[in-house]
């Protein structure tokens, strides 16, 4: 047994109690201090951007694919999106047990597969980002400097006051808001274009004069030749146009004249020619006419007798056929010698000679053998006759009476000479004509020449236009190359290497105003520097930027820390730097507006204070109950002992000192005692009764071991179940249950060792235990109660029953909540005027409400800023211009409650034009479960959405106990639609994405072009085009786009391509679990709970009828509490069933436990009414009260049945055994449950800061303490005394 051990080896026990205490002082100065546990946030972002798209195209083309590839994620549970201009942002959601940085990588996979698809370029990479508590600042600090404008404290804070915070450990940045940025701006102005223009041409001019000049003097020597004035160039024209005329028609009449001789001259030759042929023939056809004769007669005598053969044979058609045959191939060859035209033979040849041949004189004209012969012969004969016709032809022709061969001759000589006449002519006329051409060309060069002249001076002055060169784009690419100064590597002389360095920047904003941009290379002309086209001046942002410190001028500043370091001790080393740089500057003043680490103090003194009076109280119980103050040491000195170990326990197992971990030791501390109490009450009962000292030690420890060992694992395993619990309730309680349990176990160790031990050294001597008359009559007056009870058993469990019932329904009327709200030093005050607003009326109502703020007692500082959103803050940027935000810090020992200086703010500055809010707890553990009430109105079509979300907002307006109730249009903004007309657009070459592209030039935003780096400051270089400074609605209507026509290039205005409508529209599409959703919220009123009013809203919406396909989901601060409470109750009901196991195993029996856990409803009822007669809600806190005052009252019943249960075994009757149980084990059931009480009731009643967290933890437990532990005597007997039955007499 370990008491025993303990006993004999005190040293060893000792060794132990000084290595704990050594381990535990070590850890406890390595220990971080936080304000909350390490949270691990399963949530991932998804930022995916698109220029220049809108919510609907943004939804479609990025979020959506997002979304679908993400759902195929390990562990994902829920995915939210928001889609707004220009950007895609999609936060998913993962099971608490899942791996991020496998999660982060399977979500790159995804990613990059989808956005191979996406074809337009204006789609960035996605950007994924893991969310981390340490996100949000740490501290909002202000910073001012006396004396000095906010240009001067913006650059001492940029240059001074932010690398020495950001050089310090464990912080992560430093940004700012409200500081003034100085940049240069460059503002390119037409004037000056247009001045460098008139240089230009004047140097276009002056080059073009000269060839002008040549010319002109070409021009006037030809005019010269031609007779004509230089300048008379219709006179030229005229003489020119009048000489070809003349030319062209002499050139007419000369070849008409030679065409006709030429044809008289052809024709005469022609019958010359012929006359001669026909004369021939005639000589020679008068002695072929009689040759031709005999041949027709020797050929008709020829047929004759091949006929009469073929007769006087009687040969048949075959045979005379062959016979005429051979006669016709004979007489054809006779033909042929006699010289017969080939005409006539082939007729002749053709001819079917049996049928055709024609003998008789009849056929002279047929066309027959015979009458083709007879045919040429008579044209032999009409030869002389042609050429008489012919001869007196050709006299005709030669203008001869007869015909005259010599006269003909002469005649056609004649006709030859005037033939040559008239080609001479024609050829001189040609020349005259060519000689006019070249004259026409030369004019036409030299108007040519004067028309390139003019085109070529007119194109120069269009190239020369430095309007569409020196454009916005290209002034800031030419300012980049020309600021430049770079090292181009090392040269080496001698074995010694020398950097060099190409460039050199200017240093002043007149030297960049002199930087050359362009070198025409004209003659004439300077280079073109920035000054000839912009104006070059510094600028700074002080109408866009709002702060106020005290009243005065300064700058804010957001500082996180990094993961892993200390909230406490990174606040308390920034608090020490701004004490150091204030004491290095006297005019330097610096305040922490917003600090954790205040909270940690606050909470850390808190939950000290009640430590130490906690183990006072119980103290004082036990030198009250034991009257000896030797066993009162011993149990004291088990407190700390069991603190360090528990501590050690912490340190190693990675829990941080948080205002979680220190609440379970504050919880822990009248528990610590419970086990000490129980081993030394009984040691000290045993040693009164005569044992020896060492004795008592090891008999006292052994007869409790067993039910100290069980209370104290049935105390434990209600937090075992928090593991099997989801979302915000695991992450906050892990620690104080864990802190609990090491505390428990602790002091179990410390009850079975150091205390026997220190027992059998210290109480040589005790006592005479004599009860006081209080005490005793307590005990009588307790054993009479008992025994009327016992008597009326029904009773005593109807009435305990009713009551459970009435606590119950009396506490709900509270109302729920989260976790109630604690009070600090500081509070958030937000201002907000209509949309109309400028930042200057901002500030102005602003500047009055910190000064009323200022005059209210309790404020020490006032910060204001423009209002920012937490991604402002988290970069510095600034805020909104018609809202702000104030910071209000108080002083320690404030004599108003945050509330309470709350409304007093409100008070003093309702007449104030703004509507004015105050959250007094916008940074404790409160704000974890949200604010308000949030109905989701889900669907698909937008505009259906809106309609539904109106009519909702509505509805929660009309219930009791909202306030500041919105439709979700809050998102919303008016937005000039821009139409175009595409016909109207496609007539000047444009296309609806070509006007966007243009009119987005026009609009976009300028980034710095480059730097000006000063001898004390950089300055970013900004160029803004002047069309583009003050772009208004009106002026984007009448800009001028470049489009093309027939005629090239031209300009058209938007007006008259496109129309104009302005509409209110979303700014950003929400979708949950991919489906759209808009969000109607609405906050609690002062004096209402959220937990009633949400009843009171989804009663008021249940009659609301919903369109197919859209449907309401209930969000924001209660749908947060029920998570949560749903979370806790499973882990009551699981704390129960394992409580119940122990004890079985414990009492070997199903029966007794069972009984035990009757105490349980008995303490609920103590802890409900608790909450309803302090007026508390029950909250997720007072639930985990529940929680643990489950397992400590069953401690007492363990104590009462296992004493009764060895009473029994040792032959005692049952009814005799319940009394003397209960008069036996009085003392010790109220000494551990007044000990937990006083101890936990310095959480009730201590009015520090930051009690408040936990208070409805402390009244549950002390409720049902005291409730439940005074029912325990009573009710557990009855219920013992009913179930259990009488032993038989053996």
């Amino acid at each position: 047994m370990i008491s025993r051990f303990s006993v004999k080896k005190p040293y060893t026990v000792l060794v132990g109690v000084v290595l704990a205490i050594v381990l535990g002082v070590v850890s406890f100065t390595r220990m971080t201090a936080d304000l909350l546990p390490n949270i691990s946030l399963p949530y991932v972002i998804v930022m995916t951007t698109y220029v220049g798209a809108s919510p609907e195209t943004v939804e479609t083309v990025v979020t959506k694919p997002v979304e679908a590839s993400m759902a195929t994620v390990s562990n994902i549970e829920s995915i939210n999106s928001v889609s707004s201009e220009n950007y895609s942002m999609v936060i998913l959601e993962f099971a608490q047990t899942a791996d991020m940085d496998s999660i982060s990588l399977e979500i790159r996979e995804n990613l990059d597969q989808i956005s191979g698809y996406w074809q337009d370029d204006l789609i960035g990479s996605p950007i994924i980002m893991k969310l981390n508590p340490d996100m949000m600042p740490v501290m909002i600090a202000a910073a001012g400097i006396e004396g000095k404008d906010v240009a001067e404290v913006s650059r001492y804070i940029k240059d001074v006051i932010m690398p020495e915070l950001e050089s310090l450990e464990g912080v992560a940045s430093v940004s700012a808001t409200g500081m003034i940025e100085e940049n240069v701006n460059v503002i390119i102005r037409q004037e000056k274009i247009d001045a460098v223009n008139e240089r230009i041409r004047a140097a276009i001019d002056s080059k073009l004069d000269e060839a002008g000049q040549e010319l002109a003097d070409g021009k006037a020597e030809f005019y010269d030749s031609m007779g004509v004035e230089p300048d008379d160039s219709e006179g030229m024209t005229e003489r020119l146009e009048s000489a070809q005329s003349r030319l062209e028609a002499a050139k007419k009449e000369l070849e008409a004249l030679r065409a006709s001789a030429s044809a008289d001259l052809t024709m005469l030759e022609q019958m010359t020619s012929a006359l001669a042929q026909l004369e021939s023939a005639a000589a020679m056809a008068q002695g072929a006419a009689g040759q031709l004769d005999a041949m027709i007669e020797g050929l008709k005598a020829g047929y004759a007798a091949v006929e009469h053969t073929a007769a006087a044979y009687g040969m048949d058609e075959p045979a005379r056929q062959a016979a005429i045959g051979a006669f016709k191939e004979n007489t054809m060859a006779q033909l042929t010698a006699a010289g017969l035209p080939a005409d006539t033979i082939n007729a002749i040849n053709v001819l079917d000679w049996s049928a055709q041949f024609g003998a008789d004189a009849s056929a002279e004209s047929g066309v027959t053998v015979c009458g083709l012969l007879y045919a040429y012969k008579a044209s032999l004969e009409s030869l002389p006759v042609q050429a008489e016709e012919l001869r007196a032809s050709i006299a005709v022709k030669s203008l001869c009476t007869v015909y005259d061969a010599q006269a003909t001759a002469a005649y056609m000589e004649s006709l030859r000479e005037q033939l040559a006449a008239y080609n001479s002519n024609l050829t001189k006329i040609e020349e005259q004509l060519t000689a006019l051409s070249q004259g026409e060309e030369a004019l036409v060069q030299i108007e040519e020449g004067e028309q390139q002249l003019k085109e070529a001076r007119e194109d120069a002055y269009a190239n020369a236009d430095m309007k569409d060169v020196l454009t916005m784009d290209t002034v800031s690419a030419l300012l980049t190359a020309q600021n430049f100064s770079m090292p181009a590597g090392y040269v080496t002389e001698e074995g010694v290497s020398y950097l060099v360095r190409v460039g050199d920047k200017p240093q002043t904003a007149e030297e960049m105003a002199a930087m050359p941009l362009l070198n025409l290379h004209m003659e004439g002309l300077e280079t073109i520097t920035l000054a000839d086209v912009a104006d070059v001046f510094y600028t700074d942002n002080s109408d866009e930027v709002y702060a106020n410190i005290n009243g005065s001028a300064g700058v804010m500043l957001s500082i996180q820390k990094q993961t892993g370091y200390s909230t406490g001790e990174v606040s308390d080393a920034l608090l020490l730097r701004f004490e150091e740089l204030m004491e290095e500057n006297p005019d330097l003043q610096m305040i922490a507006l917003m600090d954790q680490g205040i909270y940690i103090d606050l909470v850390m003194d808190t939950i000290v204070n009640n430590v130490v009076f906690g183990a006072l109280l119980a103290v004082l119980i036990l030198i009250l109950f034991l009257k000896d103050l030797r066993p009162t040491l011993v149990v004291a000195f088990s407190i700390p002992i069991s603190l360090v170990t528990a501590i050690v326990c912490m340190y190693f197992s990675g829990v941080t000192l948080n205002i979680i971990s220190l609440s379970g030791l504050a919880l822990g501390i009248g528990m610590l005692v419970d086990n000490s109490i129980v081993v030394i009450e009984n040691i000290y009962r045993l040693r009164g009764e005569g044992r020896s000292m060492r004795a008592a030690a090891i008999e006292g420890a052994k007869e409790v071991a067993g039910a100290i060992m069980a209370s104290t694992l049935t105390t434990i395993c209600v937090f075992a179940p928090i593991v099997f619990t989801e979302g915000i309730t695991r992450q906050l309680f892990v620690d104080m249950g864990l802190t609990i349990a090491y505390s428990l176990l602790a002091s179990l160790l410390i009850a079975l060792t150091v205390v026997p031990a220190m027992a059998s050294k210290m109480m040589t001597k005790t006592k005479e235990q004599k009860e006081g008359k209080l005490f005793g009559g307590l005990v009588k007056g307790y054993e009479k109660l008992l025994r009327l009870a016992l008597k009326g058993k029904p009773v005593v469990l109807l009435l305990v029953v009713a009551l459970l019932v009435g606590s119950a329904l009396a506490a709900v009327s509270n109302g729920t909540a989260f976790m109630s709200d604690m009070d600090s030093t500081q509070l958030t005050v937000s201002v907000s005027l209509g949309e109309e607003a400028s930042l200057q009326d901002t500030a102005q109502v602003t500047d009055e409400v910190v000064r009323r703020i200022k005059e209210l007692p309790d404020v020490q500082d006032v910060g204001a800023m423009s209002s920012a959103s937490t991604m402002t803050m988290l970069t510095g940027g600034q805020g909104s211009g018609n809202a702000a935000s104030i910071y209000v810090t108080t002083v320690q020992d404030k004599t108003m409650t945050n509330e309470e200086l709350g409304a007093l703010i409100v008070e003093r500055t309702a007449d104030l034009q703004a509507e004015i809010t105050v959250d007094a707890s916008s940074m404790d553990m409160s704000a974890l479960g949200g604010s308000g009430i949030t109905v989701r109105v889900e669907g698909r079509e937008l505009d259906t959405i809106q309609k539904i979300a109106g009519e909702i907002a509505v509805l929660l307006a009309e219930v009791e106990g909202t306030a500041e109730v919105s439709d979700g249009m809050e998102e919303s903004g008016e937005e000039l639609r821009v139409t175009v007309d595409k016909e109207a657009a496609m007539e000047y070459g444009l296309t609806v994405a070509q006007v966007f592209s243009q009119i987005s030039e026009r609009l976009k935003e300028n980034g710095a072009a480059t730097t000006l780096a000063e001898a004390d400051k950089d300055y970013g270089v900004y160029v803004i085009d002047e069309e583009n400074e003050a772009l208004t609605r009106a002026l984007l209507q009448s800009l001028m786009l470049e489009g093309t026509d027939a005629d090239g290039t031209c300009e058209v205005k938007l007006s008259e391509i496109a129309a104009f409508e302005m509409r209110e529209s979303l700014t950003s599409i929400r979708r949950a679990d991919q489906t759209r959703y808009v969000a109607v919220s609405a906050q609690i009123a002062e004096g209402y709970n959220v937990g009633q009013v949400a009843a009171a809203v989804e009663k008021k919406l249940a009659d609301y009828t919903m369109p197919d396909g859209y449907r309401l989901v209930f969000a924001g601060e209660n749908e947060t509490i029920n998570d949560a409470m749903e979370q806790v109750m499973l882990m009551l009901v699981l704390a129960l069933v394992f409580m119940y196991l122990i004890m079985v195993a414990q009492f070997q029996s199903l029966l007794s436990p069972f009984i035990i856990m009757f105490t349980i409803p008995l303490a609920f009822t103590g802890g409900l009414l608790g909450l309803f007669f302090t007026g508390s809600e029950v909250s997720v806190i007072a639930l985990i009260g529940f929680v643990m005052l489950s397992g400590i009252i069953v401690n007492n019943g363990i104590v009462l049945i296992d004493y009764m249960n060895q009473l029994r075994e040792s032959g005692m009757e049952k009814k005799e055994a319940i009394l003397t149980a209960g008069r036996t084990r009085l003392r010790p059931v109220l000494m551990t449950a007044l000990t937990t009480i006083l101890a936990l009731s310095t959480m009730v009643f201590s009015r520090d800061m930051g009690a408040e967290m936990m208070r409805p933890m402390a009244i549950v437990t002390i409720g049902g303490l005291l409730y439940g532990t005074l029912l325990t005597l009573i009710v557990i007997p009855c219920v013992y005394d009913l179930l259990i039955r009488e032993k038989k007499a053996r």
